[in-house]
C-alpha cells in the first residue's frame, strides 16, 4: 500500500515538472516603425529563431513612375544577424521596359544582373542563387525604366539560418519619395509578420498597369468611367515567375517565395519551392486562381496547403505545363508531384528468371552422341572392377 502511493506521489510529481517545463517557442518578429520618409531606416526584431530554420525577408515596393523615365528602388545597409545557407537572392518588377538588380554582399561579393526582357505584362523575374553570410549588404537596388505610371517592386532573400537566435535586421529605403514597402517575414513557411509602412505619407500608387493594355495607363480616354459591375482582373507573380495568383480581388496580394518545408503527404513529394500567398488573414471574394507552372507538361501533381503544420492536398486541376488551384485565403501553398515507384534491379530480375526456368519445363533427352565419351569411360571403370 506504501509502495503505491509512493508511485502515485512520484507520477503527479512528474506530471507536475512536466507543466512547469515551459513549450518550445515559436520565433517571434517586430517590425517598425508604421510610417518613414525616405532614407530612414526600418527595423525587424527577431527573437527565438532556431537553426536550419527556414526564413524569408520580402520587401516590396510600390510607386508612382513617370513612363519612359528611369526609376530605382533600394534598400540601403540591410544588416543581417545570422548567415541564410542554400540562400537566394530574388527580384521581380512590374510596369517597366528593362530591370537590372545590384547588390553588394557581405563577403565582398557583389551581384549584378540585367533581367530579361518584361513579358506582355511587363514582368521581369531575376533569380541568383547564393550563400548569403551574416553582415551588411551596403546595398541593394532595383533600378529600371518605366513602362506604366504605376510601378512594383519586389525583393526576397531566403535560405536556411545559421547564427544567433536573436537579432536585429535594418535597412534604409531609398529612392522613392512616396509611396509603400511591405516587409514581409516567413519562418518554416508560416508568415511570422508582415506589415505595409508608408513612405512620405503613403498616397496610394496605382496598380503597374501592362503596356499590352491601355498603353500603360496613358490613352487619356475621354469616355465613363467603368462601372463597378466591369472590375478588373489582377495577376500578381512571385518573383521566380513560377507562380501567379489572378482575379477581380488579388489587387494588394503578393506572393512570397519560399523554401518547402516538412513533410509531403504519401505519395506525393516536393516540386520545388513553396509560395505564400500574402498578407496573413487575408481573404478572396470572389475566390482567386493560384497558378503554379510543373516540371514537366501534363504530369500527375497537385497544389497542397499547409494547414497546421501539415500539407494537405487541395482541388487542382492540370492544363498543359500549369496547374490552377481557387483558393480563398492566404497561406503556403506548394507543388506535390506523385512519388516514382521504385524500378526492380537487374539482379532480381535475373534472379527470378534462372530460378523459375528449370521448374516450368521438362527437361528434352539429351542427344547419344556427346554421352559416349562418359558411357565408355564408366564400362572401363566397371570392366577393371570386376577384374580385381
Amino acid at each position: 500500500m506504501k509502495m503505491g502511493l509512493n508511485i502515485s506521489k512520484f507520477w503527479a510529481l512528474s506530471l507536475l515538472l512536466v507543466l512547469l517545463i515551459p513549450a518550445a517557442t515559436a520565433a517571434t518578429i517586430t517590425i517598425s516603425p508604421d510610417a518613414i520618409e525616405s532614407g530612414d531606416t526600418v527595423t525587424v526584431d527577431v527573437n527565438d529563431l532556431p537553426d536550419n530554420a527556414s526564413f524569408s525577408l520580402g520587401i516590396r515596393g510600390e510607386f508612382t513612375a513617370t513612363p519612359g523615365e528611369t526609376f530605382e528602388f533600394s534598400a540601403r545597409s540591410i544588416t543581417l544577424p545570422f548567415a541564410l545557407n542554400q540562400g537566394e537572392v530574388n527580384a521581380y518588377t512590374k510596369g517597366t521596359n528593362w530591370t537590372e538588380l545590384a547588390a553588394d554582399l557581405p563577403d565582398g561579393g557583389s551581384v549584378i544582373v540585367r533581367g530579361p526582357s518584361p513579358n506582355e505584362d511587363g514582368e521581369i523575374w531575376i533569380a541568383q542563387p547564393r550563400n548569403i553570410p551574416s553582415g551588411t549588404l551596403s546595398l541593394v537596388t532595383l533600378r529600371g525604366e518605366a513602362a506604366a505610371a504605376g510601378i512594383i517592386t519586389d525583393f526576397t532573400v531566403l535560405g536556411t539560418k545559421k547564427g544567433p537566435d536573436d537579432g536585429q535586421i535594418t535597412f534604409g529605403i531609398e529612392g522613392i519619395d512616396q509611396g509603400t514597402a511591405t516587409v514581409s517575414v516567413y519562418v518554416d513557411g508560416q508568415q511570422a509578420l508582415s506589415r505595409t509602412i508608408a513612405i512620405g505619407g503613403g498616397a496610394p500608387a496605382p496598380t503597374a498597369t501592362p503596356p499590352s493594355s491601355g498603353n500603360g495607363g496613358n490613352g487619356g480616354s475621354t469616355g465613363p468611367a467603368p462601372t463597378a459591375t466591369t472590375a478588373p482582373s489582377t495577376t500578381v507573380t512571385s518573383t521566380d515567375g513560377k507562380a501567379s495568383l489572378t482575379g477581380t480581388d488579388a489587387e494588394g496580394a503578393g506572393l512570397l517565395k519560399l523554401t518547402a518545408q516538412g513533410d509531403a503527404p504519401a505519395g506525393w513529394v516536393f516540386a520545388g519551392n513553396a509560395y505564400a500567398v500574402t498578407p496573413e488573414g487575408r481573404t478572396f471574394d470572389p475566390a482567386v486562381t493560384l497558378s503554379l507552372r510543373l516540371p514537366a507538361a501534363d504530369a500527375t501533381a497537385t497544389i497542397a496547403r499547409l494547414e497546421n503544420g501539415a500539407w494537405s492536398p487541395v482541388p487542382s486541376k492540370v492544363e498543359g505545363d500549369r496547374i490552377t488551384a481557387t483558393v480563398s485565403r492566404s497561406g503556403s501553398y506548394a507543388l506535390l508531384v506523385a512519388e516514382q515507384a521504385a524500378e526492380p534491379t537487374a539482379t532480381t530480375t535475373v534472379t527470378a528468371a534462372t530460378t523459375t526456368t528449370p521448374a516450368a519445363t521438362t527437361p528434352t533427352a539429351a542427344p547419344v552422341a556427346p554421352l559416349l565419351p562418359v558411357i565408355a569411360f564408366a564400362t572401363l571403370m566397371l570392366w577393371r572392377e570386376r577384374r580385381g
